[in-house]
């Protein structure tokens, strides 16, 4: 039986040719669905691992069937995990185990066709990933090009000047809770960490670094470092009683390895019961047209299953506005993936500027002025209108359909009213919707420890919650600005939720006290 959604758009696909040489490996994962996760999301309360494996698992019948049909073909299983058999063979087994052909232009290489699996197991795959190397994730993060609004004589907010304007509760600092950031071949320097602590008077955090798959921290020592360094050091400054956990995994050294560690990513993190985190924050995307979908409900999967949990993601919108990434097909408007995946949290970025005693003096959109990004969103091609948007009306471009509406919320992201960083023993201004996400990651371990003093549990599935909050006063109403980049017109800020800030930015003693 044939799985739709593994196959690229052609104009992606129009200089590949039959792949020749078919002796290289090739690694894949086939990522199965829980069974009646409607039911667990339906309750919204988080179960143990056991609970959910016991009530939600895969049938032992077909979960053997499927590992003696793969090893007859002669697949190599490299392990088996949860919901997840990660196979590795040459190209010629996986085509043929697969019903496949492979195209290939260069070191790029992509299916013609859709895959094949027995009719047993069809209808418990969410998506094989792994099948093509066309995508590469990228973080969302910017420099400046216009100083005259950056804070503090154009060094760029303090992390004070954030936890003023967004009202954080002096009495809460994320103690009792534990945050995932999770990095792809990407580090950070301790004394970076420390110099940036200390010149903000941050207690020292609980920081513990692991490797998904062996990779190293390489200290901070490459440019593209930024990423972590800026994840971790405002995470922590934000909520510096919190435990945090660096989960990092290969970039690899081709592109098909994104797809298959930000899977590898998530599910280590989602299933670690030795630091148990309760959320996770993603600074990395690009636009979902250059996934497979299969790969897109993969990622999703695993997201949900965290849910279950009570793991929360919150994934970066992406700085290329509407428009996610130029394609060879030409310009088209995209959200991210997997800011696109509907159980995660998108965050979007806006332009913050403040008063003197620290309050909000303007607030708009993160809206592109001088071709140096904008907001991420818009309305994704892969996922349908979740439940939880089904009551807000989403804006419809010609030749679109209607679906998974991004962002859900926002933060100040416009690297031209950027935060300051310490990074390769230098300050630097970096801006984008990655300094959005951890932050946000950060006001919910403030929302999960006010939970927690109260004895509530908090659901990882934080959408239904936070939709039903939005339009009050927990969130500051963005409502001018637009997300166009690129030479496309994208989307507009309006009252209530809009494709560039979805609700708005939060104000965190709301959120918190409407939360318990």
């Amino acid at each position: 039986m044939k799985l739709s959604g593994h196959t690229l758009p052609e104009s992606l696909k129009s200089d590949f040719r039959p792949k020749h040489d078919i002796s290289g490996s090739v690694t894949v994962a086939v990522v199965f669905h829980p069974w009646n996760l409607g039911a667990v999301e339906a309750e919204n309360k988080p179960m143990t691992r056991e609970e959910f494996l016991k009530d939600h698992g895969v049938p032992d019948d077909v979960w053997r069937l499927f590992r003696e049909w793969v090893t007859r073909e002669g697949m190599i299983i490299e392990r088996e995990t949860a919901f997840v058999f990660w196979l590795r063979g040459t190209f010629d087994t996986a085509a043929k185990t697969f019903g496949l052909e492979f195209l290939e232009s260069g070191d790029r290489f992509a299916p013609s066709n859709e895959p094949s699996v027995p009719g047993f197991v069809a209808p418990w795959i969410a998506g094989i990933v792994g099948l093509d190397n066309v995508a590469s994730l990228y973080p969302s993060l910017r420099y400046p090009r216009h100083t005259e609004e950056l804070a503090n004589q154009g060094q760029g907010f303090f992390p004070q000047d954030i936890k003023t304007a967004y009202q954080f509760p002096v009495n809460l600092n994320g103690t009792g809770v534990t945050v995932g950031i999770l990095e792809f071949s990407n580090g950070y320097s301790d004394s970076d960490l420390q110099a940036f602590w200390s010149a903000f008077n941050v207690p020292t955090p609980s920081l513990t670094f692991v490797s998904v798959d062996g990779t190293p921290n390489d200290g901070g020592t490459q440019a593209y470092d930024m990423e972590a360094t800026l994840d971790v050091e405002w995470a922590t400054a934000l909520a510096p009683g919190a435990n945090f956990v660096v989960y990092e995994a290969s970039a690899g050294s081709t592109d098909q390895s994104f797809a298959t560690s930000v899977l590898n990513a998530l599910e280590y993190a989602i299933y670690d019961t030795e630091n148990n985190p309760t959320i996770l924050s993603i600074s990395y995307g690009v636009a979902e047209f250059r996934f497979a979908p299969a790969v897109l409900r993969a990622w999703d999967s695993m997201i949900a299953q965290g849910t279950s949990f009570g793991i929360t993601t919150l994934v970066a919108s992406g700085d290329q506005g509407a428009y996610g990434r130029r394609t060879p097909g030409g310009s088209h408007l995209h959200v991210d993936g997997p800011a696109a995946c509907p159980h995660a949290v998108a965050v979007g970025g806006t332009h913050l500027v403040l008063n003197p005693n620290g309050s909000i003096a303007e607030e708009t959109g993160w809206t592109d002025v001088d071709n140096n990004g904008a907001s991420g969103g818009g309305i994704s091609q892969v996922f349908p209108v979740p439940n939880y948007q089904n009551h807000i009306a989403l804006p419809l471009k010609p030749g679109y359909r209607l679906g998974r509406g991004v962002p859900d919320v926002a933060l100040n992201a416009d690297p031209n009213t950027g935060y300051a960083v310490a990074f390769q023993g230098s300050w630097t201004v970096v801006g984008g919707t990655s300094a959005a996400a951890p932050a946000w990651a950060a006001i919910l371990a403030l929302v999960t420890q006010a939970r927690q003093q109260s004895n509530l549990t908090t659901p990882g599935f934080v959408q239904p919650l936070l939709y039903d909050m939005g339009g009050t006063p927990v969130f500051r109403d963005i409502v001018q600005g637009n997300n166009n980049y690129g030479g496309l017109v994208g989307y507009s800020c309006t009252v209530g939720w809009d494709a560039v800030t979805g609700w708005g930015s939060p104000v965190v003693g709301r959120l918190v006290a409407e939360w318990i």
